[in-house]
């Protein structure tokens, strides 16, 4: 499995605290600052490099889209920096290598056009430059830019306190992915697939449709979204279920479907086999679900505007 040992041994790169599922490294790569990313839940790696120049009419963008350590990359510009994300190679040798190429290329062509660098923010390049933590990301900032940075983070924390939560529409996008849900328990199931992992999946899509569709997200929004996501739980085990109780009998009657599901609670609620199996499965997806449901809730409401804090972190003065 890769790793990325190699940006603290050889880069000398420093460690961040991790966020969630992402490694995080800040340092300077060949004069250039760059905070470092790695989820090996998405399988990416994003490079974010504070780059700045004045007056240029051509972006980044334009200027490393061709080349072709590149083509299978992301690019991607804000404010004073470009983020370079690809997939991370499973064995560690082909990380490095993959890694190494795009730095080079890409730190290349910034001296090459005259892009110098600094704060992230507006390129400033003084020295109160630090690392600053913001939610769940890290940025290089100088003291000018982190004061612009708390004052925007204060209006978007009233904006959002403001904001009305359309819960309606919100919902009624959660009930989409719960009816999704039933379909993949049962399909899944019925093939004799991996039941556990579509747990997973729909509480971190029901959070990301809800928040999108509704605007923001609030503890009794969520609690709703726990609700039926759980009964998409248990139809969809019960429907997988009541499939297999008419691939059974439909092996000696001419027996419609609805016929079976008709009888399936009382023939699983009387059956000990079936009950056990039912309820073991019931019981393990379940607390998938709760495990599942707790990370996306977590990471979901602690995300939203009205939560994040800004601070320096301790002795990391460039």
């Amino acid at each position: 499995m890769a790793n990325f040992k190699f940006l603290e041994t050889e880069y000398q790169l420093k460690k961040l605290k991790p966020k969630y599922n992402n490694l995080w490294y800040a340092g300077k790569v060949k004069g250039y600052l760059c905070i470092i990313t790695a989820n090996f839940y998405e399988k990416k790696c994003s490079i974010t490099i504070g780059t700045h120049k004045e007056d240029t009419h051509k972006s980044l963008i334009e200027i490393l889209k061709d080349e072709p350590n590149l083509k299978k990359a992301k690019i991607t510009t804000e404010d004073a920096t470009v983020t370079i994300s690809y997939k991370i190679p499973f064995f560690t040798s082909s990380n490095r290598k993959k890694f190494d190429e795009i730095i080079e290329t890409v730190i290349s062509n910034l001296k090459r056009n005259g892009f110098s660098t600094g704060g992230f923010l507006d390129g400033t390049n003084d020295s109160t430059l630090s690392i600053v933590e913001v939610g769940q990301k890290y940025f290089y900032l100088t003291d000018s830019e982190y004061k612009k940075k708390s004052k925007d983070l204060e209006l978007k924390k009233e904006e959002n306190i403001n904001k009305k939560e359309n819960f309606i529409l919100g919902i009624l996008g959660v009930i989409g992915v719960a009816l999704i849900g039933i379909i993949a328990y049962t399909l899944v199931g019925i093939a004799g697939r991996y039941v556990w992992a579509i747990p997973v999946f729909l509480t971190a899509m029901s959070f990301a449709i809800y928040k999108h569709l509704a605007g923001k997200i609030s503890v009794i929004s969520s609690f709703i979204i726990f609700i039926l996501l759980a009964i998409s739980l248990f139809i969809g085990t019960f429907l997988e279920y009541t499939w297999g109780l008419y691939d059974i009998y439909r092996e000696e009657y001419e027996v419609p479907f609805f016929d079976v599901l008709k009888e399936a609670p009382q023939i699983i609620l009387e059956t000990p086999v079936i009950k056990s199996a039912f309820t073991k499965d019931l019981l393990i997806n379940g607390g998938i679900l709760i495990l599942g449901f707790i990370i996306a809730f977590i990471s979901a409401y602690k995300s939203e505007d009205r939560f994040v804090k800004i601070k320096k972190l301790d002795d990391n003065k460039m």
